[in-house]
C-alpha cells in the first residue's frame, strides 16, 4: 500500500530521527499528495506541510497530568487552563473532531461524551477512584498518592528470585540471569553486529563509522551529538536569553546564529578555521552548516555538535543552514535484525564554508525574513 497523504502531530522527525535527508525526499516525493501538520509551534516537519492547523498549548487546555516515574503514580494533577485559546488556535482532540465531523465520523469518534466526561473517565480508571471523589480531585487540584501501610509484607525487586531462584526464576529461557542470550543465539544466529554476548563491534556489514575503518580516509572526524544542554530535543531553539550563550549558538559574520561545532584547535588549524567561522560538516548523506567553537574541550579527531536545531534549508534533503545534524546521522540501524538507531558517533569531514558563494548561488534561501536573536520567524514559510 502506498501512502499519498500524511497527517502528523508530531512534525519532529527531521531533528529526532537518522539520516533524516532521506525522510525529507521522502515527504516531497510526487507520491505524497498532501501534507497537514498540527502543531503549537513551527517544528521542522511543518516546513513541508500543505497546511498548517494551529494548536493550542497546555496552558489553554484542561486535563488530568500523571507523575508515573518508575510505572507507577506517585501524585495526579488536574490542569486547569490558565488562558483561553489564542486566535484560532484549537486542542488537537478539537482539530480531530472537527476534522471528523466533516467526514461524517464525529459520532462515532467520540463516542458521544463530551472532554469533560472524558476526563471523568480517565480519572474513574486511573486506580484512585477509591481514594477520592473527582469533584474533591478537581477542587484541591492534585492527589498523591498514600503509601501502602503494609508496604513492607511486598518484597523488594528480585528478592524472590535471590532467595530461591528454582521456584522464583527469571522470564528468561533458562530462569536465571544470562550473560549469553540464548534467545539471540538461537533467532539470529547469523547476526554478527548483534551477538548473544554484547561487546565492542567495530565495523560490520551494517557500518563503518569508526576512525579506523575505510570511510575514514574521506571522512577523517568522529562527531559526538547528544541532546543539547539548551534544548529539549528541538524546542527551546528560538529563546533569545539562551541564544546569548556561546554555546548555544555562534554568531557569524552575516548576523545569523549558527549551531556551534566544537572542534579541537590541531583539527581547526590543520584546516584552516578560526573561532567564529562558519563551517560545512559533510558526508556522503548530506552538508550541514555550524559556526567554529574551537576548545580543547574535545580531542584531536573528534568534533561535537547538538542535535536539536531548527532545519533552514538552503537545499533541501542536502544542504541545511540551522545545524540540524541528524539530517546526515547513518541511515542503518543497529544492526539488520534490530531497530536501535545509531546516532550518537559517526564520520564527518569539516572545511570551511564559502558564505559568499553560498548566498550567490542560494539567494532566495538567504534572503528569507530573519530574526537576529530570536531566529527563524514564521514569515520565511508561512502564506496566509
Amino acid at each position: 500500500m502506498e501512502v499519498h497523504m500524511i497527517w502528523t502531530d508530531s512534525p519532529c522527525w527531521i531533528t529526532c530521527w537518522n539520516d533524516s535527508n532521506s525522510y525529507i525526499k521522502a515527504l516531497r516525493s510526487p507520491k505524497i499528495e498532501f501534507i497537514l501538520a498540527q502543531h503549537p509551534w513551527m517544528e521542522n516537519d511543518c516546513l513541508f506541510a500543505d497546511v498548517i492547523l494551529p494548536v493550542s498549548t497546555k496552558f489553554e487546555e484542561e486535563d488530568i497530568a500523571a507523575d508515573n516515574m518508575g510505572g507507577q503514580y506517585r501524585f495526579l494533577l488536574y490542569e486547569k487552563k490558565c488562558i483561553e485559546p489564542l486566535g484560532e488556535s484549537r486542542s488537537d482532540y478539537e482539530i480531530v473532531c472537527m476534522i471528523a465531523e466533516k467526514l461524517g465520523l464525529l459520532q462515532e469518534y467520540t463516542k458521544g461524551k463530551s472532554q469533560e466526561e472524558l476526563r471523568q473517565n480517565g480519572f474513574e480508571g486511573s486506580g484512585v477512584q477509591n481514594l477520592t471523589s473527582y469533584e474533591e480531585f478537581k477542587e484541591k487540584g492534585y492527589f498523591v498518592v498514600p503509601t501502602d501501610p503494609e508496604w513492607n509484607k511486598y518484597p523488594a525487586g528480585l528478592r524472590n528470585f535471590h532467595d530461591d531462584p528454582v521456584h522464583n526464576p527469571l522470564k528468561t529461557p533458562s530462569g536465571k540471569i544470562e550473560f549469553y542470550s540464548q534467545n539471540l543465539a538461537k533467532h539470529f544466529p547469523d547476526d554478527k553486529e548483534r551477538p548473544p554476548v554484547p561487546h565492542w563491534i567495530e565495523k560490520g556489514e551494517s557500518h563503518d563509522e569508526v576512525l579506523s575503518g575505510e570511510r575514514a580516509k574521506k571522512y577523517p572526524l568522529l562527531i559526538l551529538s547528544n541532546h543539547g544542554k539548551w534544548r529539549v530535543h528541538a524546542n527551546h531553539d528560538d529563546i533569545t536569553w539562551l541564544r546569548e550563550i556561546p554555546t548555544c549558538k555562534v554568531k557569524g559574520a552575516d548576523g545569523y546564529s549558527y549551531e556551534p561545532l566544537w572542534i579541537n584547535p590541531i583539527d581547526a588549524r590543520f584546516r584552516g578555521i578560526s573561532q567564529g567561522d562558519v563551517v560545512k560538516i559533510y558526508n556522503e548523506r548530506g552538508i550541514v552548516l555550524g559556526g567554529a567553537y574551537v576548545t580543547e574541550r574535545v580531542m584531536p579527531g573528534v568534533v561535537y555538535m547538538d542535535h536539536g536545531a531548527r532545519y533552514d534549508p538552503l537545499v533541501p534533503g542536502e544542504l541545511d543552514r540551522g545545524g540540524a545534524i541528524n539530517t546526515i546521522t547513518p541511515h542503518n540501524t543497529t544492526s539488520k535484525n534490530a531497530t536501535g538507531m545509531v546516532v550518537s558517533g559517526f564520520l564527518v569531514e569539516v572545511a570551511g564554508a564559502n558564505m559568499e558563494e553560498l548566498r550567490m548561488k542560494y539567494p532566495e534561501a538567504f534572503n528569507r525574513p530573519y530574526h537576529a536573536d530570536a531566529g527563524l520567524l514564521l514569515e520565511r514559510v508561512i502564506q496566509h
